[in-house]
């Protein structure tokens, strides 16, 4: 079962804008929700609460066995995500995680005042530059599953004013071709059931709306070396299929980021 790792609070999501809050939806049927002080309730009874101020829609209830292993992971990673992401990555990836953010971010070729869906902010590292992407009169979400990042995305709010949702990437809450835009990078290789989490990703997001996916994975021809070792060993992700691209995705781009270390597949909803 999904460990929480907090009490149901009496939150409301009044402070969500209209917009979010007719979109949401049953991850598990897609059908509305009924809203009340401190929970949201789905079609067929199940009740999902409302934690610390964010919505917890996770479906299903039991998380499949990777999911369940890297929300233990994260449960106590979350406060030092973003230190030991950009320490290792100079010192086993020989990369700049800031510039590699940066570079990410340009690639997605945003526009202001688009509503831009992220999946797995962790800690909020890609939010600062997601929020100049899209402007001040942007609207950013950002899901995760788990509880600790967002969290920590919490406590930068002030600057990158993300709205927050506990769920699933692969059962995501929202209606269909609600999205301007989504970004995923870091973590679907993982995924308990990535190509259901792409299909996901496309479902709500616009026709014509920008679909970006991405995470470790090295590139055709990358040098065989004591880095290439340990980053395997260190991290899975690198050696795991990845998703297959959706047939739903016009103009795909696939770009190498992070120096070889990592893709990134850009496309357009059909």
């Amino acid at each position: 079962m999904i460990d929480m790792n907090a009490t149901p609070t009496m939150d409301s999501v009044s402070h969500l804008p209209v917009w979010l809050l007719n979109s949401l939806r049953d991850p598990e049927t897609k059908e509305l929700l009924k809203f009340s002080e401190n929970r949201l309730t789905g079609s067929g009874g199940r009740v999902y609460p409302i934690v610390d101020g964010v919505p917890s829609l996770v479906y299903p209830p039991t998380l499949g066995a990777l999911d369940e292993k890297m929300n233990r992971l994260y449960r106590w990673l979350a406060p030092f995500y973003d230190l030991n992401e950009r320490f290792f990555g100079r010192i086993f990836a020989g990369q700049d995680m800031l510039e590699g953010r940066s570079s990410i971010v340009d690639l997605l070729h945003l526009s202001h005042g688009i509503r831009l869906l992220e999946i797995s902010p962790g800690p909020g590292v890609f939010q600062k530059l997601l929020r100049s992407a899209i402007g001040d009169n942007g609207e950013l979400v950002s899901v995760d599953l788990s509880l600790p990042m967002l969290r920590q995305c919490q406590s930068i709010q002030h600057t990158t004013r993300a709205l927050l949702v506990h769920a699933n990437g692969a059962y995501l809450p929202f209606a269909d071709e609600t999205f301007d835009a989504l970004f995923h990078f870091g973590g679907v290789n993982l995924f308990s059931e990535p190509e259901r989490a792409v299909d996901e990703f496309v479902r709500v997001v616009k026709h014509g709306g920008i679909v970006a996916y991405g995470d470790e994975g090295f590139a055709e021809g990358y040098p065989e070396s004591w880095r290439k070792k340990a980053l395997s060993r260190m991290n899975p992700g690198f050696l795991r299929k990845r998703p297959s691209v959706p047939a739903r995705l016009s103009s795909v781009v696939e770009h190498v980021v992070y120096g070889g270390l990592g893709y990134l597949v850009v496309g357009r909803r059909v």
